[in-house]
């Protein structure tokens, strides 16, 4: 069975994606997750995870926030364990299809997570009404261009525009004498 990615407009060349289906993990803490680590450098959003996952960085909740304690410099957030470690497991599924698809694993960008609800089960046994929390995630990466690269060109790129220009004043000045 093949899997139906919410996103539709992935470019193979550029970016590698994984999912993950219907996991134990509460959908509002994967949202919240997912709006800290986008945008982030690959290693970044690991580095991020895994000190979640010790209990030493939190994550923000500017959401889901009603009776949410406060921590410092932050303001709401917690410390959403399980749900961290779901994550860094999708975050080093999606690095290594990007190495299988030949990307530069360095430059990875997290482009875009989508968490999505999924199927609910009741909780077995004669509880009613009582249903596990599951979610199902989606994770796209994108391999940006170095910045320090693009800079180096556009320094070339200007000095030699500078040197164009300068040489046409000479020869202008040339022609009037």
């Amino acid at each position: 069975m093949a899997l139906k990615y919410s996103f539709k407009e992935f470019d193979k060349e550029h970016m590698a994606r994984a999912m993950l289906v219907s996991v134990p993990i509460p959908l509002k803490s994967a949202v919240m997750i997912g709006r800290t680590i986008r945008g982030k450098n690959l290693q970044t959003a690991k580095n991020i995870l895994e000190q979640v996952i010790l209990k030493k960085t939190p994550i923000k909740f500017t959401k889901f926030n009603q009776e949410q304690a406060h921590r410092k410099a932050i303001g709401p957030g917690k410390f959403p364990v399980k749900t961290a470690r779901y994550m860094l497991k999708l975050l080093k599924e999606v690095e290594a299809n990007a190495q299988l698809a030949g990307l530069d694993t360095s430059s990875l960008k997290v482009f875009r997570v989508i968490p999505k609800e999924a199927p609910v089960n009741p909780h077995y046994g004669r509880i009613r009404g009582i249903s596990m929390k599951r979610a199902s995630v989606e994770l796209i990466v994108i391999e940006s261009a170095d910045k320090k690269s693009k800079s180096k060109n556009s320094k070339a790129k200007s000095n030699k525009t500078k040197d164009k220009n300068q040489k046409s004043k000479v020869e202008s000045k040339a022609k009037k004498e």
